[in-house]
């Protein structure tokens, strides 16, 4: 996984109501609370528990390795994720990581699907 992605996806998860969403003279105890990292539009927002979606970084959403082609083959996930190839395609035949099917014998992996997976693992360890 190159820098430009790894500096992407690098965030702060919060543990209450960022500052920024409590009006002037309000308590953040009156603010929603934090609810988690969602990717509706293919984008990474903050949830919030009255709805409220926060680009996860400031000035716009974050576009994951814009260097990289929309589909990877198998190969090249592989190489982004610093894994065998082997596990990639054991990966995506299960499914953990998302692919696409471009013909009948062919399969692709979304640029966002490399992302997805990594906040997956993310999320088992803290579980």
């Amino acid at each position: 996984m190159g820098d430009c992605m790894r500096t992407r996806m690098h965030h702060e998860t919060p543990s209450s109501t960022p500052p920024h969403l409590v009006a002037e003279g309000e308590s953040s105890q009156n603010a929603p609370d934090f609810a988690g990292v969602v990717r509706p539009w293919g984008k990474f927002f903050n949830l919030f528990s009255d709805g409220t979606l926060i680009p996860l970084m400031t000035g716009g959403s974050v576009d994951i390795a814009p260097e990289l082609p929309m589909l990877l083959m198998v190969e090249k996930t592989a190489d982004q994720l610093r894994i065998g190839r082997t596990r990639a395609f054991v990966l995506v035949k299960s499914g953990e990581i998302e692919s696409i099917k471009v013909d009948e014998r062919r399969r692709r992996v979304p640029r966002e699907a490399i992302a997805d997976y990594i906040m997956h693992l993310r999320d088992q360890a803290q579980a």
